[in-house]
């Protein structure tokens, strides 16, 4: 299995408009539509609690071959495409268990 897991920060546009909370909605519908991609075992994405970051993108993979399939899938690329706009900054750690 393989854990993807993505720290995030707000736009300074969605900062400055004090749109966090209906940005974070959006994010977690859009995090919705991944769930149907093959080899994705569970996604979600969350408030950070800590500082550095805003949010936290965790999902898991059967294995390596699913991760890579989901970096291309149209899903994938349609989630990108929405979220563009919304966050920045982006950390990414993958491991494998």
């Amino acid at each position: 299995m393989i854990r993807h897991i993505l720290f995030w920060n707000y736009t300074k546009e969605v900062k400055e408009n004090h749109l966090e909370k209906e940005t974070l909605q959006k994010l977690k519908e859009s995090v919705h539509t991944l769930e149907e991609i093959e080899g994705l075992l569970c996604v979600e994405m969350e408030e950070n609690l800590t500082s550095g970051y805003d949010l936290v993108f965790y999902s898991e993979f059967e294995n390596l071959e699913a991760l890579k399939n989901f970096q291309n899938h149209p899903l994938h690329e349609a989630h990108k495409k929405r979220c563009r706009n919304l966050v920045c900054e982006r950390l990414c750690g993958d491991v494998e268990r």
